[in-house]
């Protein structure tokens, strides 16, 4: 940001005057801050982490919030021969804990880009058959639920990679805030509709609601997720989308 000497100073405190430091490369006459965002250069990018990332939290903020009313809606609140009301509520919960555990796993081992389009597909095609299910099939709907939930906690570790590794330092806190603050706007929206779809059009109709809108990041994904695995924040923040979509 033009401030090497405060930069090489903390280099020297932290690191040790051993390590050199590389001026990133600078598009002449680019806009910073949040106008920059909607340029041509970056708007794609923009696009792209807004969408995945409100996409991601809508389903998962709204269903998780409501998870009671919903599993009493789908039948599934008494399943545990236990007696417990509460037992599949504690499995989905493990599987969040796990899903979220996996999730660092894959973020490290496999495609960025890959990790996201499949984790998407899964997502989709598991709250789907959620809602085709019949209320009877208790059993079918749990494995579904406990997929979607062990999914849904993996694919979620991307938010806080993509946004980062998808702008350049002069915009990339930029980019951050504005997708992060498009995820909580989608979150609420979904938090606060989902009760009322359910009273006006059943559980069923709502659930295939939140699965288009998972169809919707799926759609984004393919089309502009890129692919920044093995890539420095300055490679991964100068790439043009023909690289991006290769």
């Amino acid at each position: 940001m033009g401030r090497e000497k405060e930069a090489r100073a903390i280099l020297d405190k932290h690191f040790g005057t051993h390590v050199t430091l590389e001026p990133e490369p600078v598009v002449e006459g680019e806009a910073t801050g949040i106008g920059a965002l909607f340029s041509k250069r970056y708007i794609r990018r923009t696009v792209f982490n807004c969408v995945f990332f409100a996409c991601i939290v809508m389903p998962y903020f709204a269903i998780y919030t409501f998870l009671p009313s919903i599993l009493s809606n789908m039948g599934l609140s008494d399943l545990a021969e236990s007696g417990s009301g509460y037992a599949v509520e504690i499995y989905l919960n493990v599987f969040l804990l796990v899903g979220a555990l996996a999730g660092i796993w894959a973020t490290a081992k496999f495609s960025r880009r890959g990790f996201l389009i499949s984790g998407f597909i899964i997502l989709t095609v598991s709250l789907t058959a959620l809602a085709l299910v019949p209320t009877t099939a208790t059993i079918i709907s749990v494995v579904i639920f406990a997929v979607f939930t062990f999914t849904v906690s993996a694919v979620s570790n991307l938010v806080g990679v993509f946004p980062a590794e998808s702008f350049p330092t002069p915009v990339r806190s930029s980019g951050i805030g504005f997708a992060t603050a498009i995820s909580r706007l989608g979150s609420v929206i979904s938090t606060f509709l989902l009760p009322v779809l359910m009273s006006e059009f059943g559980v069923t109709a709502t659930i295939l609601i939140l699965a288009g809108v998972l169809a919707i990041g799926l759609v984004v994904s393919v089309l502009w997720a890129p692919e920044t695995k093995h890539k420095t924040l300055t490679e991964s923040g100068l790439i043009t989308l023909p690289e991006r979509v290769r």
